[in-house]
């Protein structure tokens, strides 16, 4: 059959040259992947950056101060060690116990290939790698820890390209810094100083032989393998590494019989540890963020960040210590953080630059490194109830002397079903003024308040002040029932003392590479999201919260001066404080990972904290100037009307230009009657259930209360004067 077969032969040419192809590309691919490694190889190990330090200065004042000096990429802050540094006996036992022919090989070792080649035909997998120092240096750094075929190939080559470009004690000098032995405190523990200083106390350059041989005799299995948990197999693998280590010269037989007659024990030490653990992780992220990995792991570079290393410090402080405090005091804290840490993290930040000046993720970084400051996204309560208020300010429907009702209330949020909110100590108080409202963090009077300017504008207020969320529009918004992160809120206070600017926190200012060229300069991020004359009055009622609410606390440290907002969360789980000086805004917040109630008030548990960590620190005491399209009226705390002689205050009070009232109080004998008639808190009836049209109607009816009291009143003063 001709046709046939010229068909088969058709499809036999075809088939072999998409074959051809494929494998065409699949080396074409393997070929670029091996030269992208390589490039990377180039970069990060053949010019020797990697042993400059990334040196981190402070912008937090006027002159930029050292922070911090750091190596690898892992930033430490002891400097790499070098072979040339060591004696001899150290890197040989390395190179006994892991790559005996590694002087003379070329990257690969064709004798150990053979061996474990053998080994894993034998066994049906790969079981033993055969991998040569260099070898494993390509795998640590470039490649992924699997064992596979596929991973050898593009292993081989990198080794032979880096032996062929560096020394040999250039390669043992990245070993030697990079070799994996164990974990400590969550950590690896990374290279021979490190190992040394944990388990021995003591550097590498004051190890004795049996000492070098026994770090050496971990490196196959650290976690497992230890004097602590496997001591026979340690010592007999030590003493096979001081076997090798003889029969190739590297030591005497008297150094022999010395060294296996000790016995192997860890003498036990620490690893130098970086300062500030906390920012430090988050600036590293910022960095791999803004630059790219790749110029972390080449080191060199010089990072100019934000951090002011005294409010650093105080807070780190602060943060500590207010846990066990807590735990201290409160048996129910105390039995809780059996289960879990009570954690506590403060978040600081220059209003007028952005820049983050404390950053303090968690109480104790060694225990949970988790920053909370970033990736937490918590209730922030009664904190958000801040621009609730401001929406009705900027509105001009409300003003700081407007009367609100505060009484048991039921709402209908859909068909049969009620919502009763509750002011946190079940007290009721009739009318009060919105800055009583605000000041003492009722919740009543701000759901009112909300209902009658709309949800809405709310919604768009917080929206417009840099909250990410989707807010749904439910009567509890305004009492902070969705769910923030601390820098979100943090950045959303910023326009209150700069007067409507909000600025966008941040770590990194600058980041230059070894060369002096900049990689990365920050670029400040600054928006006006409310007018001064509204963020100025906002700013009076968050002082009112610190001089007679619910922060009065503050003035026992003498931080009377400040300004700020509580925040507890209606189940009591998380505890809040958001407060603020001219050139510092500062959040703090308490609480359990898990979500576990604290049962105490931010008055509690946040503001001692937060007290602690800003009376450790110097910030400015001035106030913001009152701007234009404010002004200040003496006002009748129980009306809300303009003072006069014989009713209660004066009150000194500001409002938004046009929003002050135009009438006085009642005074005398018609005035108390006025005023008991329509302002006695003990008078007030008001209706168990209502829903939301008849809640509109309501507040129709208080703004018509209002106006009815003070026509009365004009009647008054017409018939029997002033």
């Amino acid at each position: 059959m001709p046709g046939l077969s010229r068909r088969t032969q058709r499809f036999s040419r075809w088939l072999i040259a998409a074959v051809a192809i494929i494998l065409f590309i699949t080396f074409e691919a393997f070929a670029i992947y091996l030269l992208i490694l390589k490039a990377r190889l180039d970069r990060e190990l053949l010019r020797h950056t990697w042993r400059e330090p990334t040196i981190l200065l402070s912008a937090a004042h006027d002159a930029p101060s050292r922070v911090a000096t750091l190596y690898g990429v892992d930033w430490r802050v002891t400097p790499p060690v070098s072979v040339a540094s060591l004696p001899a006996h150290v890197p040989n036992a390395f190179i006994a116990a892991e790559d005996v022919r590694f002087r003379s090989h070329i990257g690969v070792d064709p004798i150990g290939m053979a061996r474990a080649l053998f080994t894993d035909i034998r066994a049906g997998a790969i079981t033993q790698g055969g991998s040569t120092i260099d070898q494993q240096i390509i795998k640590a750094r470039f490649l992924t820890q699997e064992r596979t075929w596929r991973r050898k190939l593009v292993e081989l080559p990198l080794a032979v390209w880096m032996d062929a470009r560096l020394s040999k004690d250039e390669i043992l000098d990245i070993y030697l810094n990079d070799v994996y032995l164990g974990h400590s405190g969550g950590n690896p523990v990374l290279g021979v100083d490190e190992a040394s200083r944990l388990y021995l106390g003591k550097t590498p350059d004051r190890l004795r032989v049996d000492e070098a041989a026994m770090l050496a005799s971990i490196v196959r299995a650290p976690n497992r393998d230890t004097p602590l948990k496997r001591p026979d197999i340690v010592r007999a693998r030590r003493d096979a590494v001081l076997a090798v280590m003889r029969d190739h010269g590297w030591i005497d037989g008297d150094q022999y019989r010395s060294a296996v007659a000790r016995p192997v024990d860890f003498a036990g030490g620490s690893i130098p540890e970086a300062p500030y653990p906390f920012y430090l992780r988050a600036l590293r992220s910022e960095l791999v963020k803004q630059i790219g990995v790749r110029h972390v792991v080449e080191g060199g570079l010089t990072v100019v960040c934000e951090m002011d290393p005294l409010a650093q410090r105080s807070a780190e402080r602060a943060a500590s210590r207010a846990a066990p405090q807590l735990e201290s005091r409160y048996s129910w804290i105390r039995a809780e953080a059996q289960k879990e840490p009570l954690q506590v993290a403060i978040l600081s930040v220059d209003p007028r630059s952005g820049g983050i000046r404390a950053l303090v993720g968690g109480s104790n970084y060694d225990v949970s490194p988790f920053d909370r400051t970033s990736n937490m996204r918590r209730q922030p309560g009664s904190s958000f109830k801040t621009f609730a208020y401001l929406a009705a300010i900027a509105s001009r429907r409300a003003t700081t002397a407007t009367l609100l009702l505060d009484s048991p209330v039921r709402v209908e949020v859909k068909a049969d079903e009620w919502w009763e909110p509750h002011n946190y100590d079940e007290r009721y108080r009739g009318r009060v003024t919105l800055r009583e409202a605000f000041e003492k963090s009722l919740n009543v009077p701000t759901v009112r308040l909300t209902q009658q300017i709309g949800l809405t504008r709310v919604v768009d207020t917080a929206e417009n002040f840099g909250f990410d969320e989707k807010f749904a529009r439910i009567p509890a918004l305004p009492l902070g029932v969705t769910e923030v992160s601390m820098r979100e809120l943090t950045a959303a206070y910023t326009p209150f003392p700069t007067l409507g600017v909000r600025v966008e926190p941040f770590l990194l200012r600058q980041i230059t590479d070894h060369r002096g060229k900049v990689l990365y300069d920050h670029r400040p991020e600054t928006k006006r999201v409310v007018g001064a004359d509204s963020a100025y009055v906002m700013h009076t009622l968050l002082r009112g919260v610190v001089q007679r609410g619910t922060a009065s606390r503050l003035k026992r440290w003498g931080l009377g001066y400040v300004a700020g907002k509580t925040g507890t969360t209606n189940d009591y789980r998380d505890a809040w404080f958001v407060g603020y000086t001219a050139d510092m805004v500062t959040t703090v917040w308490v609480g359990f990972d898990h979500g576990a109630p604290l049962r105490l008030s931010s008055a509690e548990a946040a503001i001692p904290t937060w007290a602690a960590y800003m009376s450790a620190i110097p910030h400015l005491r001035s106030e913001p100037s009152q701007p234009d399209g404010v002004i200040a009226r003496d006002i009748d705390p129980e009306t809300g009307l303009l003072w006069q002689d014989g009713c209660p205050g004066p009150w000194h009070e500001v409002f938004l230009s046009g929003t002050a009232p135009t009438h006085s109080c009642p005074r005398g004998f018609l005035g108390s009657i006025v005023r008991r008639i329509f302002y006695d808190r003990e008078h007030f009836d008001e209706p168990p259930a209502i829903t939301f049209e008849q809640f509109r109607k309501w507040s129709d009816e208080v703004d018509r209360e209002r106006r009815t009291v003070e026509g009365a009143w004009d009647r008054l003063k017409r018939v029997f004067g002033d």
